[in-house]
């Protein structure tokens, strides 16, 4: 069973090397199986956002794209941001997009 803590080792991981993963591609190399793997995966992620904006750290979940031309999170992870007071803008569009191109630019740094 995956945790939030086995989710914070891969994100690290992911950090590290600089690179992003797809949700589909996460849940399954943590191991979570349809059906409902997506929102399992979904609330790990949500925790570990939880986690980044208590402590005031970059939001590692952003780490975590979509499928398709925009390489960016789902909706929800905006949305979710949004309730935690970290991003005030739209779910998805130009300036989601630049705010998580600077998520991405904080994360490599660290």
């Amino acid at each position: 069973m995956a945790d939030t803590n086995t989710l914070s080792h891969m994100l690290e991981g992911l950090r590290l090397r600089r690179e992003t993963i797809q949700y589909k591609a996460l849940a399954e190399a943590l191991g979570l199986s349809p059906p409902g793997q997506i929102q399992q995966i979904t609330a790990l992620l949500e925790a570990i956002q939880e986690d980044d904006a208590l402590l005031n750290r970059p939001q590692r979940a952003a780490l975590v794209i979509q499928r398709g031309k925009e390489p960016v999170p789902r909706p929800g992870f905006f949305q979710k941001l949004k309730s935690l007071g970290v991003y005030q803008g739209p779910d998805k569009g130009p300036e989601a997009e630049m705010w998580h191109q600077h998520e991405l630019e904080r994360l490599f740094e660290v």
